[in-house]
């Protein structure tokens, strides 16, 4: 007797198989950041008395750009490419005289 295969393929049609469904949190990820936010918040005021007897620029400033990498959102660096072409000489003295020169 043959059995039947059960292989699937992405994009089948028949929907998702075990597992949580899409969209559904996960429950770990949601503990350990409820978990860390309590330790945040207990000991903030510790924090804050130790950061403020820092002496060393360099080590208080890179401890700020740390925190600060969790406050604001990173921005993506962005490259602009002129498609423009080059203008010609000849366009150039065209746009100072105002009008077309000659051939």
């Amino acid at each position: 007797m043959a059995v039947a295969s059960t292989t699937r393929r992405k994009g089948d049609g028949r929907g998702r198989e075990g597992g949580r469904k899409k969209g559904t949190p996960n429950k770990v990820n949601k503990e350990t950041r409820a978990l860390l936010a309590n330790f945040v918040e207990e000991n903030w005021e510790t924090f804050k008395t130790d950061y403020k007897n820092i002496t060393d620029p360099e080590k208080k400033c890179s401890i700020f750009l740390q925190i600060m990498s969790y406050v604001t959102p990173k921005l993506q660096a962005v490259e602009y490419q002129d498609k423009t072409p080059p203008k010609t000489f000849k366009d150039e003295l065209d746009e100072i005289s105002g009008e077309p020169t000659r051939q």
